[in-house]
């Protein structure tokens, strides 16, 4: 490439055009206006720079004599390489690709063949035969030649490093963006395998409970299976990668709900969520292990049953979900720091690979029994009004 073009940037920095090498430059979109308008403004510097060196070295030459001839000459020229550039592109784009010689022949003879046929055009303009006559002369060709490779080299050795670094980055980006896609694709699919999860002893035993009351208390069938079809059907509206808290809070009443009417007495819940935190997105299944790991391991095993108390609240830049229970606790089950459910334990993975240490999870004893088990998650931006405080 010359300092006297460049050509719209597709193929690396090395099809740049020069003038985005200054950051004003780049702000504007790419398009062929702006390239023919950068191609323009950078001929019209190179003219002015050689009328300036043509000033100073020439005795008894003004200003405006210089610069009138320099600016058609820069201007056929510039325009000639941007040209044959935008040719190359279209009819030889594997150049980009080829090896190292045949690039630097390539980047360096386009603007050399395009300055002699430049310069032959506009001195037909405002030289005539006496320019071309010059042109012609060995010497003359030789210290063209020697010019547009110099200044061909030094564009070379300034773009070959950007080009080579930006390669580098592209690629390390590639190679985030693929772990981010595997880590994001394993996350999720963990969390359909979850949501998809019915417990079966869950299902039988509704079913079971549904089938023996159908001939002693019908009404009482009737709504655990209703109760049954809207836990269902909450479980599958959160069917998408991301949830939000108030369809996590709507599963977690269904489920509740149903497994009040099969513990009666034995049940008792509340759930507490600050107004505007609805609308919060969280990763789907969140409350759903919590809570029924306090209720298989806390509450089914003791006679008297208990209570489940779940909260939510917003804590700076981050919502604190928690859900405690007065049933057996860790005490009776074994070590308090450790999760006594498989549910726990991909929940606190699924957080891991979702949040990494921007995620806590806390299991620890409940007072004056049970288990109390707390999430502090990232706040994001889809925090929105009209939450519900409900109880039961």
């Amino acid at each position: 490439m010359n300092i006297l073009s460049g050509t719209p940037g597709c193929d690396g920095d090395l099809e740049q055009h020069p003038l985005l090498l200054i950051p004003f430059f780049r702000r504007f979109r790419p398009s062929l206006a702006r390239d023919l308008v950068y191609t323009l403004i950078w001929s019209s510097l190179f003219a002015l720079a050689l009328t300036l060196v043509g000033v100073l070295f020439s005795r008894g030459v003004g200003f405006l004599e210089l610069l009138w001839p320099n600016f058609v000459f820069a201007q056929c020229i510039g325009f000639l390489i941007h040209l044959a550039f935008a040719l190359g592109r279209r009819y030889w784009p594997g150049i980009a690709k080829r090896g190292p010689v045949a690039r630097m022949a390539y980047y360096a003879g386009v603007p050399l063949v395009c300055m002699f046929i430049g310069m032959w055009i506009a001195s037909g303009l405002v030289g005539g035969a006496a320019v071309r006559h010059w042109i012609a002369q060995p010497r003359n060709i030789t210290l063209i030649s020697g010019v547009s490779l110099v200044i061909s080299c030094i564009l070379l050795l300034i773009y070959i490093p950007r080009e080579r670094a930006a390669r580098a980055e592209a690629a390390v980006a590639l190679e985030t963006a693929r772990v981010a896609a595997a880590e994001r694709a394993a996350a999720f699919a963990q969390m359909k395998l979850l949501e998809a999860q019915v417990e079966p002893h869950f299902l039988y035993n509704t079913l079971a409970h549904i089938d023996s009351a159908i001939e002693s208390d019908p009404a009482a069938a009737r709504r655990m299976l209703g109760r049954l079809v809207a836990l269902l059907r909450a479980t599958a509206a959160s069917a998408t990668a991301t949830a939000t808290l108030a369809s996590q809070v709507a599963w977690t009443r269904a489920y509740l709900e149903l497994i009040e009417m099969r513990m009666g007495r034995r049940l008792a819940w509340t759930i507490d969520v600050d107004p505007g935190l609805d609308n919060v997105v969280l990763p789907p299944a969140i409350l759903q292990p919590l809570v029924e790991n306090a209720v298989k391991h806390g509450l089914e095993p003791r006679i008297d049953g208990g209570a489940i108390a779940i909260a939510a609240h917003r804590e700076g830049d981050t919502v604190e979900v928690s859900v405690a229970d007065t049933g057996e606790g860790f005490r009776a089950t074994g070590d308090p720091a450790r999760s006594t459910g498989i549910g726990l334990a991909n929940l606190r993975a699924r957080l891991g690979m979702l949040y990494g240490e921007r995620a806590t999870m806390t299991i620890a004893d409940n007072a004056p029994r049970g288990a109390r088990v707390a999430l502090s998650l990232p706040l994001g931006a889809g925090a929105g009004h009209g939450a519900k405080r409900g109880a039961a």
